[in-house]
């Protein structure tokens, strides 16, 4: 089963990839910057990640469901965790414009 996440942060397109068998795979821009392989993840320690320069270090971390696997991810910059994106709920306005 394959599962695709795109969205937009701090102007960088930014596109997650799951798959059962290859794993999750995070490109920003159209370039290849992480990937992990791991069957189980736990969704407290990051699964992706990636700098975006002086924006900070993009995060993500996986909620595991019954059958699938939803998507939550960070901006970090100077310990400070913005809510970017999420594929299982609703940002709210003010993280939605944080992200812009």
């Amino acid at each position: 089963m394959r599962k695709e996440f795109q969205f937009n942060v701090k102007n960088h397109s930014i596109k997650i990839v799951n798959t059962w068998t290859r794993g999750a795979k995070l490109y920003v821009d159209g370039d290849f910057r992480d990937q992990d392989s791991s069957f189980i993840a736990n969704g407290k320690v990051a699964l992706l990640s990636a700098s975006l320069g002086d924006h900070g270090i993009l995060e993500v971390y996986p909620k595991s469901a019954l059958i699938s696997v939803e998507m939550d991810v960070f901006l970090n910059l100077n310990n400070s965790k913005q809510h970017v994106f999420s594929s299982h709920k609703r940002l709210s306005l003010t993280e939605q414009r944080t992200a812009l």
